[in-house]
């Protein structure tokens, strides 16, 4: 296979995230992270390489995780799921 040639934009390259949904537990997200609240303020997250949310909806730092979930027994497993294809209909 041949290299693929990419040409150059000038464009800022921006690092991936990665986002690992913890069993029972955060989303932990990893890399060069912005997060804003629904009117457009920041957090400061200088210094920051990773953060832990919470998608319990119990912790009192949120959107943080303060390990609330533990103390709780909050359960929650996420896995893909294997999604079967969808066949789109011809439209007459």
């Amino acid at each position: 296979m041949p290299d693929e040639v990419v040409e150059d934009t000038g464009a800022p390259v921006v690092p991936s995230v990665k986002i690992t949904v913890r069993p029972n537990g955060s989303l932990r997200v990893e890399g060069l992270i912005q997060l804003v609240d629904t009117n457009g303020n920041e957090w400061d997250l200088t210094g920051l390489p990773a953060i832990s949310l919470c998608r319990c909806g119990l912790s009192a730092k949120r959107p943080f995780c303060d390990g609330s979930h533990k103390r709780e027994g909050w359960k929650c497993e996420a896995s893909p799921i294997p999604v079967e294809p969808v066949v789109q209909q011809p439209t007459t």
